[in-house]
């Protein structure tokens, strides 16, 4: 299980240096690199952003409002 893990850990190290290699070949190669970097940036801060607004909802809606419940709005 040691051995998994540090290996997992050397190859995120090496990940950026690979990425450079693949990206130095050609131009069209670095820009198709750098297109699928700002697609997958932009996906997840949109749905990063989609998350911690319903998270954010979620918190809003537990809070104590002050306001009676709807069921007792009615007998008041």
């Amino acid at each position: 299980m040691a051995g998994e893990s540090s290996g997992l850990l050397e190859s995120i190290v090496e990940l950026p240096m690979r990425f450079a290699e693949i990206a130095a070949q050609s131009p069209e190669q670095a820009a198709l690199m750098a297109i699928g970097a700002l697609i997958t940036a932009g996906a997840s801060v949109v749905f990063g952003a989609l998350s911690a607004g319903a998270v954010g909802s979620a918190l809003v809606r537990a809070l104590p409002s002050g306001e009676p419940p709807e069921e007792h709005r009615d007998s008041q």
